[in-house]
C-alpha cells in the first residue's frame, strides 16, 4: 500500500547536530497495531530499559537518530535478555507526519537466504494511531562476484541488523553499493544512516527525489555523495556484468512537487528481479515472520481496537454486520491486515469478513490500490513501455522479490508481469479488486485530487 505523506525530517550529524527540513514521500500504507495496552506495556519496558542501561547516543540518519550502546554483561535474567534484545534494536524515528513511522524505538530484523548469494532482511513498519496495521519492509542483499555487497533499499541498521550481516557475510563484510530504488519516504529514510554505517559504499539513488512544499537538493536530505542511475543501459561499473535496471517513472503529481519513481532491478546469476513498491505478492498462507502473530490474533478478533471502532462510528455501516466463524483469528487477522495495507479503508463488510477480497488477490502478484488510483491508472503508455523493455531485456527472470510482502519461492516473473494487465487498456481496472466498494476511500481522495489539478 502507498499513500502520500508529509514529514517532517530531522539531518543529523554526530553528536546531536540537526537540520530540520520538511520533507514528503510515499508512506506505503505500512501500518502497526498499537493497542493501549501494549503502548503501556511500552512505555514500562521504556523506563526500565532507559534508567538502567549505559548509552553512548550518535544521531545518524536523515530522517531517524540511530543509537550504538555499550553491552550489558551475560543476562542472567528474562529482564536482562529483553534489555539486551532492545539495546540491539535501538532506532529512534517520531517522523512522519501525517502518519508516524513505527515502531519508533525498537526494530527487530530478520534474515532469510531467497537463493544462493541473495538473502532477505525485514523489520516491520506501519503507521501509528493504532490502526492496527503494519506489514514487512525489505532490504534484499546481493553477494557479487567480487565478494562484495549489492544492497537495494536499507532497513535501520540496528546492531541486530549489523550482527545479522555480520553473522551472514561473516564479520568483515564490505558493502560496496547502496541502491535506493525508489522515491517513497519509507524507503529512504533509511539510507543516510545505513550509508554512514557504511561508509566505503557507493550510494545510488533512482532519479526524482524530492522535498515538499520546497525541494531540496539530496545532500540536504541526507542524502550525500549520490549517483542518479539515469541510463539504464550503462549500469555503474562497480555492478555492469551482474545486474541491469529500467526505471519506471519519474511520474509527476502535484504541480511536479511529488515524484513517484521505481527501478526494476535484474539480477543474471539468481535470475531475479528486484522491485519495490510496483506490486507486491499476497501469500495466502504466510504473512511476513516479522509481524507478531499475538498482533494477527489481535486484529482478526472482535475485541480488536479497529473493530470495535469501526463499529461504534458505524463506518460503511459495518455496525451491524456479523462476523463468519470459518477461521482462526489469526489468519482471520492476516486477511484484516492486507487489505487494510493494501486498500486503507476497505468496505466494512470485507474488513469484518475479508475472505472474498483477499481471496481475490491471493497468491498473485497485485498493485496496491493506492499506488493504481493515486499514480498508475494515468501513466499506463509509461506503464506498458516499462513492462515491455523488461521483458526484452530481463530474459529468463524465474522470481521477483518485493520491499514488502512475502517472497514468494513460486512465483514467476511471468506473475508478476500480469499484474500490470490493466495497462494494456485505458479504462481497465485490475480484476483481482473484486469489490469496488473497496476502492470507495481511495476514489474520493483521487476526486479531490483531481479537482485541484494536482495532475495538471
Amino acid at each position: 500500500m502507498s499513500g502520500t505523506t508529509t514529514a517532517l525530517q530531522t539531518v543529523g550529524g554526530t553528536r546531536g547536530e540537526v537540520v530540520h527540513v520538511v520533507a514528503a514521500g510515499n508512506a506505503r500504507t505500512t501500518m502497526q497495531r498499537n493497542k493501549i495496552s501494549a503502548a503501556r506495556s511500552l512505555q514500562r519496558e521504556n523506563h526500565r530499559f532507559f534508567s538502567s542501561r549505559n548509552t553512548t547516543t550518535t544521531t545518524t540518519t536523515t530522517t531517524t537518530t540511530t543509537a550504538a550502546m555499550s553491552t550489558e554483561s551475560t543476562p542472567t535474567s528474562d529482564d536482562e535478555n529483553n534489555n539486551s534484545n532492545k539495546k540491539d534494536r535501538f532506532f529512534l524515528n517520531f517522523f512522519g507526519f501525517p502518519f508516524p513511522l513505527v515502531p519508533f524505538l525498537f526494530r527487530e530484523t530478520k534474515v532469510e537466504k531467497i537463493y544462493e548469494n541473495v538473502y532477505s532482511f525485514t523489520q516491520q513498519q506501519g503507521i501509528g494511531f493504532g490502526l492496527g496495521v503494519s506489514t514487512n519492509v525489505r532490504m534484499t542483499v546481493i553477494k557479487l562476484k567480487d565478494g562484495t555487497l549489492w544492497v537495494k533499499d536499507p532497513i535501520a541498521p540496528t546492531e541486530e541488523c549489523i550482527a545479522l550481516m555480520k553473522e551472514t557475510f561473516g564479520e568483515d563484510y564490505r558493502v560496496s553499493s547502496v541502491v535506493l530504488g525508489t522515491t517513497m519516504y519509507e524507503h529512504k529514510i533509511f539510507l543516510p544512516s545505513f550509508a554512514r554505517a557504511h561508509k566505503n559504499a557507493k550510494v545510488f539513488v533512482v532519479p526524482g527525489q524530492f522535498s515538499f512544499p520546497v525541494q531540496l537538493p539530496n545532500p540536504l536530505l541526507g542524502i550525500s555523495n549520490a549517483t542518479e542511475l539515469l541510463d539504464s543501459s550503462n549500469p555503474p561499473p562497480e555492478w555492469l556484468d551482474e545486474i541491469q535496471y529500467e526505471i519506471l517513472g519519474t511520474f509527476n503529481l502535484f504541480w511536479s512537487q511529488y515524484r513517484y519513481s521505481e527501478g526494476t532491478f535484474f539480477h543474471k546469476k539468481s535470475k531475479t528481479l528486484l522491485v519495490t513498491d510496483a506490486a507486491v505478492y499476497v501469500d495466502g498462507e504466510n504473512p511476513p515472520d516479522i509481524i507478531p502473530k499475538e498482533e494477527l490474533r489481535d486484529l482478526g478478533s472482535e475485541e480488536s481496537f479497529t473493530i470495535k471502532l469501526l463499529r461504534g462510528l458505524n463506518f460503511k455501516g459495518g455496525r451491524d454486520v456479523e462476523r463468519a466463524n470459518d477461521v482462526s483469528d489469526e489468519i482471520n487477522g492476516w486477511r484484516r491486515m492486507t487489505l487494510f495495507s493494501l486498500f486503507i479503508a476497505p468496505d466494512a463488510k470485507n474488513i469484518i469478513n475479508p475472505a472474498k477480497s483477499f481471496n481475490a488477490m491471493k497468491n498473485k502478484f497485485v498493485v496496491s490500490p493506492i499506488v493504481y488510483v493515486i499514480v498508475f491508472q494515468f501513466f499506463r503508455e509509461e506503464i506498458r513501455e516499462w513492462k515491455k523493455n523488461c521483458q526484452r531485456r530481463f530474459i529468463g527472470a524465474n522470481r521477483v522479490v518485493a520491499s514488502h510482502f512475502p517472497a514468494s519461492k513460486k512465483a514467476t516473473a511471468k506473475d508478476f508481469y500480469l499484474a500490470f494487465k490493466f495497462a494494456d487498456s485505458d479504462s481497465e481496472v485490475p480484476s483481482y479488486y473484486s469489490d469496488p466498494l473497496d476502492l470507495g476511500s481511495l476514489e474520493l481522495v483521487q476526486k479531490v485530487l483531481n479537482f485541484i489539478k494536482v495532475y495538471d
